[in-house]
């Protein structure tokens, strides 16, 4: 009787705990995730949809052959949208986002650590202008296995726009920006192919 209750609580309780568990891989940024398809993307993004549609349509222009290589052939582009975000495709799949957000620096923190169900790690950047005017900017990290996600506020007081940036991005991306080589790889497709 004891192990038919527990096996009736596990079968019910455990696909609701499941469930109710979020992994980075499955965080989203305003309806994207890491990693999703080129058709996903295009799919929750219509302005760059339409962008594609024109391309096809026009793929002598410039902007287009870069884009049309990356739908049709896993190429790399980016991709600018109306809503101050910016997306890195590349190797047919969405690899980085970054979007100025409208929220404080400290909500915004606090939603990012929320989704990563992490804390940041803090880092305090002293800056100041030619004038001696100084002032502390602040960045935020979240480094997670799959994801690598930055928060950036800049406080110099001149600037009229504090919105937060932020960035996040596949590991293999991150390590793309972090290469100082003169080697350097400018596709995540090639830092990942296999050696020959």
């Amino acid at each position: 009787m004891k192990s038919s209750l527990l096996i009736l609580v596990l079968f019910v309780w455990l696909p609701s705990a499941l469930s109710a568990q979020t992994t980075v891989s499955e965080t989203d940024f305003q309806g994207h995730l890491i990693g999703e398809t080129v058709a996903d993307f295009l799919r929750i993004e219509p302005e760059a949809q339409q962008e594609a549609n024109v391309c096809r349509q026009r793929s002598e222009r410039h902007r287009c052959v870069e884009l049309i290589a990356a739908l049709d052939r896993g190429q790399r582009a980016e991709v600018s949208t109306a809503t101050a975000a910016n997306y890195v495709l590349d190797a047919g799949k969405l690899v980085k986002l970054t979007m100025l957000v409208s929220e404080t620096f400290e909500a915004s923190s606090d939603a990012v650590s929320k989704k990563f169900g992490a804390l940041p790690k803090k880092t305090t950047l002293s800056s100041h202008n030619a004038s001696g005017t100084k002032w502390d900017n602040q960045l935020y990290t979240w480094d997670t296995p799959t994801i690598y996600a930055t928060l950036y506020q800049d406080n110099n007081p001149l600037l009229q726009d504090h919105r937060p940036l932020l960035i996040v991005e596949s590991h293999a991306e991150h390590l793309l920006d972090d290469v100082d080589s003169p080697t350097k790889s400018t596709s995540v497709a090639s830092s990942t192919a296999p050696k020959q």
